[in-house]
């Protein structure tokens, strides 16, 4: 049974068509995910199911009693609520059920004489609304809340929203949405601002989440492990795909190799067709004259616009033996009252940090939200400074910062400025291998059409700003590159290149991200915020959290509540101190990820290495074998010289061989 139908729905904003005749059916219990590049209309669909916006064609039906929450990506919440009312006014049926129940228990309770008139009224009145809150599941409802909050990280309830940055004000929004527990949940882009330890909790959440689900989210082990449904939204058109994000990944590559098959036999029939016809027949018969018809059909057929290919490039610039010199930093979060760089007055955030940053090194840095990560690299990046320490670049260092709200596009005359103005005010061209590069034709490089190049910024979708943001970086030609966050907004094509782009980036990489898959795939050296110390730890996530849940002895489960706790009156509700209750996590939900380790940075070069050498190797011990076979005259020192060449590169082969194999069977 369908809740939400889109039937033959069009939409497009000017000259530009996101989808055309779309039709999409969410079922009960359904779990959804929307994939598709930055500016195909994801967001813009989300808006459609939750119907906030209107198609330009067809139609959206649904139960008028459906409740459809969308948490978008800037949610709009009330500046005046507390962060606990605002969770609270996401579960409006289950609020009014408990003040309710609150006022007529209260009433039963003031009502000294049992023959008053109003006594049995009240009674009948109370049994109804328990009923209701048991059917609602209202009973825990300020318990619950606090509990959302706590796991995503929200500690302090009475802070009003308009005090709030824009990532806890997402988390709030997030936490407001699961608590109403609607018939249908949108999320648009949910993991961005999360740690990694929220985003498995609230992985394990969505798996007990009853209602409906679709989301659109860049994090491909969470769409993988979340989802049993794949729409692909791409020119125009959106295609399903039964199962996960692996099992798209494996239908898709098929589509792709059967579609490229199928291309290559018509060019082929209509290119010979074509000869045919430059050699002048006589269309007299009705074949001919029915073939020369067919070949004129088969130049006008139509073809799928053909998805354009992005390509991340940037000059090679030397770097030193230096990159970035680190010796005792000591940080402190500032209180509210002081400044940036005032003296200590709160809580460390990091002490005693002493490293040296090499040239090659892909340095990736964790820890819980809050914990200082975004401050080390404003700290590297000269944005700010340590109480403690000194912090040096190396003399040939050209630094690029990445940061997670892309300043230099709000900087300046702002989002009006034209999309190709905006690079060129870092710089007008680039050297490419040689190769003078305009800014207008890198732009191209990144997906962005001449047309679409003289638009203003407003008019490009959030990936998009982001994918732009990244150009104008690489167009500097940085050899240190400062990532904070850079998979939040990105579509997963771009965010694949990305990642192919910083292996064989040729220069120093530290990374602020809590998406795992990207972590594993473009770092080998991982720094923990633990308790204000970085501790290291060689390899990438997954290795890491393997070793971390070895470490740990596994946690008891917590005893279980009473079914009802007693009410509170509606006036407490707001400003409970309670502590929230620890569900444990379904084993099965728990680090699915750990049961191989990937393939490290350095396993990787390793594993091209040996492909590139295995095969040299094997031609040297022909030749050697050949002239072996062709004798040596007698000059038993030459044959000697011969022998223990062939011995050693046979025993090298041999652990190469072995070495290959070891690495091939990780995954990438």
């Amino acid at each position: 049974m369908s809740l939400i139908s889109l039937v033959g729905v069009g939409k497009d904003f000017g000259i530009r068509t996101l989808f055309h005749d779309l039709t999409l059916h969410v079922g009960e219990r359904e779990r959804l995910g929307l994939i598709g590049p930055n500016g195909a209309g994801k967001s813009t669909l989300l808006k459609l199911l939750a119907g906030l916006e209107t198609p330009g064609e067809g139609e959206r039906r649904c139960s008028a009693k459906l409740n459809v929450v969308l948490v978008n990506q800037d949610p709009e919440l009330d500046p005046q609520r507390t962060v606990l009312e605002q969770v609270f006014e996401g579960s409006g049926e289950k609020m009014a059920l408990l003040r309710r129940f609150t006022a007529v228990s209260d009433a039963l309770a003031h009502q000294g004489n049992p023959e008053d008139p109003d006594h049995e009224a009240l009674l009948r009145e109370l049994g109804e609304l328990s009923a209701g809150m048991d059917r609602a599941n209202a009973w825990d409802l300020e318990q619950q809340c606090r509990e959302v909050l706590e796991r995503l990280g929200i500690h302090d309830t009475q802070r009003r929203v308009e005090e709030l940055s824009g990532g806890y004000r997402k988390r709030l929004a997030l936490a407001s949405a699961l608590v109403a527990e609607p018939d249908v949940l949108l999320l648009d882009e949910p993991t961005n601002h999360l740690d990694a330890i929220c985003i498995e909790w609230l992985q394990g959440y969505l798996a007990r989440y009853r209602g409906a689900l679709v989301l659109v989210t860049h994090d491909r082990y969470f769409l993988d492990r979340v989802t049993n449904r794949i729409v692909e939204v791409d020119r125009g058109e959106a295609r399903t795909y039964a199962g996960n994000y692996a099992a798209y990944l494996q239908i898709k590559a098929g589509e792709e190799a059967a579609e490229a098959a199928s291309a290559a036999k018509f060019k082929g029939a209509l290119r010979r067709e074509l000869e045919w016809l430059s050699r002048g027949p006589q269309a007299r018969s009705t074949k001919q004259k029915a073939r020369i018809q067919r070949i004129e059909a088969m130049r006008e057929a139509p073809s799928r616009q053909a998805r354009g290919e992005l390509s991340l490039a940037t000059a090679n610039r030397r770097i030193g033996k230096r990159a970035i010199t680190a010796e005792n930093i000591t940080v402190w979060a500032p209180s509210p009252e002081a400044g940036v760089d005032s003296p200590p007055q709160g809580r460390p955030l990091l002490r005693n940090f002493s490293y040296d940053f090499s040239p090659e090194d892909r340095v990736g840095i964790i820890g819980p939200n809050g914990s200082g990560k975004s401050t080390l690299l404003d700290l590297i990046a000269g944005r700010r400074l340590p109480q403690q320490g000194r912090l040096e670049l190396g003399s040939t260092v050209q630094l690029a910062y990445f940061d997670q709200q892309s300043g230099d596009l709000v900087a300046g005359r702002g989002m009006e400025r034209k999309v190709i103005d905006f690079v060129k005010e870092a710089a007008s061209q680039i050297d490419l291998g040689g190769i003078q590069v305009s800014a207008s034709q890198l732009l191209e490089r990144f997906l962005f059409p001449p047309a679409q190049q003289h638009s203003p910024i407003s008019k490009l979708s959030g990936g998009e700003r982001r994918r732009l943001a990244l150009c104008r970086l690489l167009i500097q030609a940085p050899n240190v590159l400062l990532l904070d966050e850079p998979t939040n907004d990105l579509d997963v094509h771009t965010l694949t290149v990305l990642e192919d782009f910083l292996e064989d980036f040729r220069g120093c990489v530290v990374v602020v991200s809590h998406d795992r898959y990207f972590l594993d795939r473009t770092v080998d050296r991982l720094f923990s915020f633990e308790a204000g110390e970085l501790k290291r730890f060689e390899g990438n996530y997954s290795a890491y959290l393997e070793r971390d849940v070895t470490a740990k002895p596994p946690a008891r489960s917590p005893a279980k509540s009473p079914t009802k706790p007693p009410v509170k009156p509606a006036s407490q509700l707001t400003a409970s101190s309670g502590q929230s209750q620890q569900v444990p996590e379904p084993p099965d939900q728990v680090f699915p990820e750990r049961a191989q380790r990937r393939r490290s940075f350095k396993e990787n070069r390793e594993l091209a290495e040996l492909e590139d050498r295995l095969p040299d190797w094997e031609e040297q011990r022909r030749r050697l074998e050949r002239e072996l076979a062709a004798g040596t005259g007698g000059d038993h020192g030459r044959l000697d010289a011969l022998t223990q060449q062939l011995a050693s590169l046979a025993a090298r082969i041999h652990e190469g061989e072995e070495r290959w194999l070891e690495l091939s069977d990780r995954p990438a």
